[in-house]
């Protein structure tokens, strides 16, 4: 039989002369890290537990690295003239090219936003000349026959996993441990008498949630005028002014001054129109000097930067928890938002957003409410009633979201009466919240007052039920359901949203 290999087509292996190979590293990476963190002092906070000296080959890179960790350490302030001063008092200055060559590596930097991606390529140049190195020494070893081969082997072994541990965290945790903190937290909780999450000062709501826990991620979603920003609002304002508890909200679509106008009119009760045209009479501006003194000292913070990034708003919400103490945030809203990530489609980008808000919410140990669009999916029905499959361009968010909160306002939709498990509403001003998915509590539906001329939000009449729980039981065990009715082209023009 013949030879079916054609040998031709395989190329001899390149001879490789380890000795002479330049380990594997990328010193513009090592200078664009360093060159991000002189301009962007602030984001040290962000990678200071992965900044590490193994993640730099050049010498020079390795001696400003090493200043920047020192500054860090002690903390003082890191910066250009800061790093030079340090580097000089050291007689190192000049070794590192001079303050000359600190400014070369701050021209380059366009943007901070792929910092974090930089590091991790950093790590596994690092890990690279780690295995190298140790793979070398247990090599050199192997063909010393005075060294027992099993004590070469678990050596080498050791080296290996000392030299992971090194650059990647372990995060686990003993059940035990967290068990005990668990039941502390209870005591504290029950002792105070209070929610033990951040509470929105809604009975119903905080009734059902305990106020918003830690680490989940919440989305509230529904078409254009149901009244997410004003819920939004609401759930901003009373544990901000009441509780004094900090609250962020990143506003992609309102700018700073709309945002505060709703606010001044939930106070205020004055139409929210005429304070956003500026069409207020002496008297109203009065009263409103008079209602909304409590937002001068109230621990709100707004940041309206348009098209953010997902890893712009997570630097951003990192330096909010760490110098303002912020105990929630809220965006509006998601689809606004991009994931500065190289994908395929929109669906993916949101799937990638989505992913990247619960893990900030985990990360800061924060609650993270975040609006999102639904799909025209709910237009096509007769009640026009959200759910689960109507959540705009990605299933992902169903999947992350700890809990999905619709709101629905049947008067939009001339609906004049709404029936909820053998209980009928009056459709005027009535706004239903459909909490549909909720990973630990219950389903079901709860009604608000929704004043529409302030885009304030209040407690429904207190009498409607007997319920002792305030929820309107679910109509159906479970409406959760796989999202594939997405509408890939909305409308620009519908996605704004006056309410």
């Amino acid at each position: 039989m013949g030879n079916y290999l054609d040998k031709s087509k395989f190329k001899k292996p390149k001879e490789f002369d380890i000795e002479n190979e330049l380990p594997p590293n990328s010193q513009e990476l090592e200078e664009i890290v360093l060159g991000t963190i002189l301009i962007a002092s602030e984001i040290i906070h962000q990678i200071a537990e992965h900044l590490k000296l193994e993640l730099f080959f050049s010498h020079k890179n390795k001696l400003i690295a090493e200043t920047i960790i020192k500054l860090y350490n002690n903390n003082n302030i890191i910066d250009l003239l800061s790093v030079s001063n340090e580097l000089r008092n050291n007689n190192k200055l000049e070794e590192i090219g001079g303050a000359y060559h600190l400014s070369l590596l701050t021209n380059r930097i366009a943007s901070t936003a792929n910092i974090e991606n930089h590091i991790y390529l950093l790590k596994q140049y690092s890990l690279q000349r780690n295995l190298i190195q140790i793979c070398g020494q247990g090599i050199q070893k192997s063909f010393d026959a005075s060294y027992d081969i099993f004590d070469v082997f678990s050596e080498t072994q050791i080296n290996l996993e000392n030299s992971l541990k090194n650059l990647i965290k372990n995060d686990s945790v003993k059940v035990g441990v967290v068990h005990n903190e668990l039941i502390l937290k209870a005591i504290e909780v029950a002792n105070k008498g209070i929610k033990s999450g951040v509470p929105t000062g809604l009975t119903r709501i905080d009734n059902v949630t305990n106020g918003w826990q830690k680490s989940d991620l919440i989305i509230l979603a529904g078409r254009p005028s149901m009244g997410k920003t004003a819920v939004a609002v609401c759930m901003s304002m009373i544990p901000a002014i009441h509780n004094n508890i900090p609250i962020a909200i990143f506003s992609l679509e309102m700018s700073n001054e709309q945002l505060v106008s709703r606010m001044q009119s939930y106070l205020s009760e004055i139409n929210v129109s005429k304070i956003v045209k500026k069409q207020l009479e002496l008297h109203e501006i009065e009263q409103m000097e008079n209602t909304t003194k409590a937002l001068n000292n109230a621990p709100l913070y707004i940041d309206d930067t348009p098209n953010v990034t997902l890893t712009e708003l997570k630097s951003k919400a990192r330096k909010l928890v760490r110098e303002n103490k912020v105990e929630l945030i809220i965006i509006d809203y998601l689809q606004l938002m991009r994931s500065g990530l190289p994908v395929n489609n929109r669906e993916q980008e949101i799937a990638e957003i989505s992913k990247g808000l619960k893990a900030l919410a985990k990360e800061l140990d924060i609650p993270v409410i975040a609006l999102s669009q639904l799909s025209r999916g709910v237009e096509a029905r007769a009640d026009k009633k959200p759910m689960l499959s109507d959540l705009r361009e990605s299933g992902q968010i169903e999947q992350d979201a700890d809990m999905v909160i619709f709101c629905y306002r049947p008067e939009y939709y001339g609906i004049d009466e709404y029936e909820v498990a053998d209980t009928v509403f009056n459709s005027n001003g009535l706004m239903m919240l459909i909490i549909s998915k909720h990973r630990n509590g219950e389903l079901g539906e709860i009604p608000l007052r929704f004043l529409h001329q302030f885009t304030k939000i209040i407690n429904y009449d207190d009498d409607y039920s007997t319920n002792s729980s305030n929820l309107v039981p679910p109509i159906t065990e479970n409406k959760m359901m796989p999202n594939t009715n997405f509408d890939k082209h909305l409308d620009n023009q519908e996605d704004k949203e006056l309410f």
